[in-house]
């Protein structure tokens, strides 16, 4: 039956119902392949699973470059049905180091690049004048303590970011000073350079002027650390005994006496090494002074001693943290990381345990490792050039690398690096709250302390 005024016949009626049918069946899996991440590929006539990709750095109007096209200018970006294959990602902003690494998408799966924060491009100025020949950092990064030598003595100086003014400490016969802050507050030490030590300064940055010698009460010492409360504490061992001392209160403690190989101290918790006179292994003792369990046990044979050494003289505790005991073989290139469970041999001779996320890192001039607990030590970066220092840069656990002749950043998790000083420096350290890079330089018309805003 044909209607009056129709425009379409009966049979093209049909013909367009027909039409949108198959449309619909097959419009209809594309439109749900696509959704579900798949897409075709015309050049091999193949249909293909696809992945994702994510940006969200600092700063926030930082410019994301994918194989040179520009997406956008502001954070976060997310890119869904990418086609799995190797993009060149870039990312800029002014003032800024460019940040670049080669991604790849994979099937189903999106590719994440976050937490990163770019490092300024800033020009150094000069803080201190002379020839400086260590430096170190309070936690809050307000206050430096750093030495000078000058003839066969040394002179140590605070100086104060707030007040940008240099006060002296101290004046030490011997070459080079110990510097130590304390983690949580405005407590440091000054010290010879070697065991055992006849003169421990313990200065309050805040009245730098009134001291104590602690070595003038107890004598020689051969060990000392800082604990790791809010109010300063001190512990520091003679032959004979271990000591507590408050300089709030200026008293002095005995907490125990020292029939041990080494001793560390960990939250109020006295972790001890001892031989065992029955089974001649290296007992690792968490707690002696309480619930006193054995944390984990070493051979003769996971130790390397020098020829001549006792074992007193080798090994010592580097370290604890939780559940994580770093032991370190004095006489040979060899920390040795303890778990409950485990024990792992490192090359190395320098560690840091980061104040962001307890991460830890390990390296000789040659290697760097990472350890981080329940995961294995990882072998981040091996080169043949002379590394000296590392350090974190920023609550990203982004690194600071002192090299030779130049200063890197790098970003551990992408293994994307670039330079940040193409100069030699003999030490450095960074303010992360602040961004603030302090690094020693001691060639010609530029020696002294420098200041970098990163």
């Amino acid at each position: 039956m044909e209607y009056p005024n129709t425009k379409f016949s009966r049979g093209v009626r049909l013909s367009m119902l027909i039409i949108f049918i198959i449309a619909f069946f097959v419009i209809s899996p594309v439109i749900i392949m696509y959704t579900a991440g798949y897409h075709y590929d015309w050049e091999n006539g193949l249909l293909k699973e696809t992945g994702a990709i994510s940006v969200d750095v600092e700063p926030r109007n930082a410019t994301v470059y994918l194989n040179g096209i520009k997406l956008q200018d502001r954070m976060p970006i997310r890119l869904n049905n990418i086609a799995p294959a190797k993009y060149n990602l870039r990312i800029t902003a002014p003032e800024y180091f460019d940040w670049q690494k080669e991604i790849e998408v994979k099937n189903k799966q999106t590719n994440y690049t976050k937490e990163i924060s770019l490092i300024k491009k800033n020009k150094p100025e000069i803080l201190v004048n002379g020839k400086i020949d260590n430096v170190a950092i309070s936690y809050d990064g307000r206050f430096i303590i750093y030495s000078i030598k000058k003839n066969n003595a040394t002179e140590v100086f605070l100086w104060d970011n707030t007040a940008k003014q240099s006060t002296l400490l101290s004046s030490l016969d011997t070459e080079p000073a110990t510097i130590l802050w304390a983690e949580k507050n405005n407590y440091a030490l000054i010290a010879d350079a070697n065991v055992p030590y006849s003169r421990l300064l313990v200065i309050n940055a805040e009245n730098p002027l009134k001291q104590i010698d602690v070595a003038k009460t107890n004598s020689p010492i051969r060990k000392f650390q800082w604990g790791n409360s809010t109010e300063p504490q001190l512990y520091y061992s003679t032959k004979d005994s271990i000591f507590l001392y408050s300089p709030i209160t200026a008293k002095f403690q005995v907490i125990t006496k020292n029939n041990y190989l080494d001793w560390y101290m960990e939250d109020g918790q006295l972790w001890t090494m001892q031989i065992n006179t029955t089974t001649k292994q290296y007992d690792i003792t968490r707690d002696t002074l309480g619930f006193n369990s054995v944390f984990n046990r070493l051979d003769s044979t996971d130790i390397n001693l020098a020829t001549g050494q006792t074992e007193k003289e080798n090994l010592q505790i580097l370290a604890a943290r939780q559940n994580t005991v770093l032991l370190q073989n004095k006489k040979s290139l060899q920390m040795i990381l303890l778990t409950n469970s485990n024990t792992y041999k490192i090359s190395a001779d320098k560690f840091l345990i980061s104040k962001y996320n307890n991460w830890w890192l390990l390296w000789s001039q040659w290697e760097l490792w990472t350890y981080s607990e329940g995961q294995e030590p990882y072998l981040l970066n091996r080169s043949g050039e002379y590394l000296q220092k590392v350090m974190p840069l920023d609550q990203y656990n982004t690194l600071g690398l002192v090299w030779a002749n130049k200063t890197t950043v790098l970003f551990p998790y992408y293994l994307a690096t670039h330079d940040l000083l193409e100069e030699k420096n003999i030490n450095a350290i960074a303010d992360t709250d602040n961004k603030i890079l302090y690094y020693i330089n001691q060639t010609k018309n530029k020696e002294g302390i420098w200041k970098l805003n990163y």
